[in-house]
């Protein structure tokens, strides 16, 4: 079955959980990572939000419906791209790189995303982000070479002072791209991935 892919949908998640000690103990959905490893575990959460696997809403009622989708799989791949309450997920759920080769791969189930930029911040361009799309970054200090950080764009912008984004390790609740792009030795490199529409069983 086609789901659409709705930023909105993954905005308003990526809002409501982006400051995780904020969220009441019995309304979060899932694990979170607090050696702070969860930067795309939380992407990866915003991505199935967007594709229709969260039911927006904080009453107990729909908290628990959202647990059994979780557990039901829904708007997820089982055995290949999941989450957990219990656990971070799937390597191509929590690591930075397997889930940009995952979600650019060709393939009949599971999200789906092109690669709009990549490249340095001088060939940057504000006009290339919009909301929904997930940002990777090249972090020097953690793996050279290799993309390192996720963050997940809440508001598109101008310039870097505007465009918003959410992310966790560490969590930052609509904070500007420029607390990133004024820190180019050490994040040196991005790459922003657009989802689309995708096939889920």
């Amino acid at each position: 079955m086609l789901y659409r892919y709705d930023p909105q949908r993954g905005v308003a998640y990526a809002r409501q959980y982006a400051l995780f000690y904020n969220v009441s103990s019995y309304s979060r959905l899932f694990f979170y990572d607090s050696a702070g490893n969860d930067c795309t575990n939380f992407c990866s959460q915003c991505i199935w939000a967007a594709y229709g696997g969260w039911i927006p809403g904080t009453d107990d009622k729909t908290i628990d419906q959202n647990k059994e989708r979780i557990k039901r799989s829904v708007c997820m791949v089982p055995y290949t791209w999941y989450g957990s309450l219990f656990f971070s997920g799937s390597n191509k759920w929590c690591r930075v790189v397997e889930l940009g080769e995952y979600t650019l791969a060709s393939k009949a189930l599971g999200p789906r995303a092109i690669k709009v930029y990549e490249g340095d911040w001088q060939d940057f361009r504000p006009s290339y982000i919009m909301a929904g799309d997930v940002v990777q970054l090249v972090v020097t200090t953690y793996t050279p070479y290799r993309y390192g950080h996720c963050l997940y764009v809440t508001e598109a912008g101008k310039d870097p002072d505007h465009i918003l984004i959410c992310c966790h390790s560490f969590d930052r609740k609509d904070t500007p791209l420029s607390e990133f792009t004024s820190n180019q030795i050490q994040y040196p490199k991005l790459r922003i991935l657009r989802f689309q529409d995708a096939s889920f069983a």
